[in-house]
């Protein structure tokens, strides 16, 4: 290794174990939130190295509560923390959504849809009093559907999550039993709402609403690129909105 690429290595390591350094630092009494019936979800991290990319690492373990998640954050340090939008049965060995070969029934045991609430994402690169806009008219359509149960996120970056808890209820029709069927059940029993929500001009990407095996950026963790915090937003406040950010 050339003397440069040397400097360049260490220079990442530094960099990597001060970030590092300042994520356990806010885990240690970051005020956690977890997503409805947690144990059913798989929650995932992507843990930053220097000279190379992040790894991402699937917590191997039912998160029933605030501690069991803050215990691998804070001997992780990740730089992201996601959770999947969709409840699984046995979510820690969530696998591929094609199921071949001879073992073909196995997996898909593991694959079997609950169910999801309704989540969205609005970014707006560069602009996040577009995105603010986006958010304030995704907020009154819903609630003009009749969805109440509603939360709104900065997601530490671009733009605002928006999460309707109670859209199962009111929206979403039982599952069928095959397990191969659940997931496209799912995605019909939104098609209409997210047509009308995009055909009103909102700025939504519609992909992670429709899809089941989509993941969040979990609130009250941090944003690894921006190190900002993903955190909860009172709509009523989000036109004075300023993101809070973490130094390093």
């Amino acid at each position: 290794m050339r003397a440069l690429d040397r400097w360049r290595l260490s220079r990442d390591r530094r960099r990597v174990a001060r970030r590092r350094h300042a994520l356990r630092a806010y885990y240690r009494a970051a005020d956690l939130w977890l997503p409805p019936r947690p144990t059913f979800r798989q929650f995932r991290v992507a843990v930053e190295h220097a000279g190379g990319p992040p790894r991402f690492v699937k917590v191997d373990d039912r998160v029933k509560d605030a501690e069991t998640l803050r215990g691998w954050l804070l001997r992780l340090a990740p730089a992201h923390v996601y959770f999947t939008t969709s409840r699984w049965l046995d979510p820690q060995r969530l696998g591929p959504r094609e199921f071949r070969g001879k073992r073909a029934g196995y997996p898909i045991a593991h694959n079997i849809l609950l169910g999801q609430e309704l989540y969205f994402d609005i970014d707006a690169p560069g602009d996040l009093g577009a995105a603010k806009e986006d958010a304030a008219a995704l907020l009154s359509f819903l609630r003009r559907e009749g969805l109440r149960d509603l939360a709104l996120v900065y997601s530490g970056n671009k733009g605002f999550h928006v999460h309707a808890y109670d859209f199962e209820p009111r929206f979403l029709p039982r599952l069928p039993e095959d397990p191969r069927k659940r997931e496209a059940a799912a995605q019909a029993g939104r098609v209409d709402l997210v047509t009308r929500i995009v055909g009103a001009g909102i700025g939504i990407d519609v992909e992670i609403t429709m899809d089941p095996r989509r993941i969040l950026r979990l609130p009250g963790t941090v944003h690894g690129t921006t190190f900002n915090i993903c955190e909860f937003v009172d709509p009523a406040g989000l036109a004075s909105f300023r993101p809070r950010h973490l130094p390093q």
